[in-house]
């Protein structure tokens, strides 16, 4: 479905990524980890995430990395009351119910779908038995969600931070995602489902790391996110 909604505001996560918040359509549904084909000025379209949760009420969120592009700048130009127009929910990055152990591989900007499935997960009955983030950033600054990422209260549940410029998170691994901090972080690969968010470059090496330690297709889900080109 096609909705028009009013932009509310807007709230700076990192210094480059901003959440915009809208106007939640009257009976308007949609599953964690989801995504809606965004509309602006008529002829800007790009699909992004929804970073809120579906139990969140009053408004829908997007969180956009600032590239400086024409859709950027209009982003930035909104006042509340603006009007833009929202297709959809649509995607499959969501859960099923029957996972045991999750892992969920996050990549920058590629964090607001799982920052929904996480906000919904915690507060429902059915929860996995382990819930594991393991979430890259170039450095401590671009950490989005941080503090609110911490400190979900999920059974089973912590954060691993992994940085590519520094090591200022107490804990942290330096560089990338890679097979072996994937290993070290998930002992009980076999008995995992493995959920990767993040720019197309990312999102393909974490597929062949975990199809290079064994890791069964079926057991792969990923969202190819595209907020750091456009």
């Amino acid at each position: 479905m096609e909705y028009t909604v009013n932009f509310i505001e807007s709230v700076k996560r990192t210094p480059s990524a901003v959440s915009y918040r809208f106007s939640r359509p009257t009976g308007f549904t949609f599953t964690a980890g989801q995504y809606m084909i965004v509309t602006l000025d008529d002829d800007l379209v790009h699909p992004l995430s929804l970073s809120d949760s579906p139990e969140e009420t009053g408004f829908l969120e997007f969180t956009k990395r600032m590239t400086g592009s024409s859709f950027c700048r209009i982003l930035q130009g909104l006042t509340p009351g603006d009007t833009i127009t929202l297709k959809g929910s649509m995607g499959r990055f969501t859960l099923d119910g029957s996972e045991k152990t999750l892992v969920f591989l996050a990549g920058g900007i590629g964090i607001t779908p799982i920052r929904s499935i996480l906000k919904s997960l915690a507060g429902r009955q059915d929860q996995p038995g382990k819930t594991i983030l393991i979430y890259s950033n170039m450095n401590e600054t671009d950490i989005a969600f941080r503090d609110e990422l911490e400190g979900l209260s999920i059974p089973g549940y912590r954060v691993v931070h992994v940085l590519t410029d520094t090591k200022e998170v107490p804990g942290a691994h330096q560089g990338f995602i890679s097979a072996e901090i994937i290993t070290k972080e998930v002992p009980d690969l076999k008995n995992a489902i493995f959920m990767a968010s993040g720019p197309p470059v990312m999102v393909e090496a974490m597929k062949k790391n975990l199809v290079g330690l064994g890791v069964a297709e079926e057991q792969i889900r990923s969202d190819v996110f595209l907020g750091y080109e456009t």
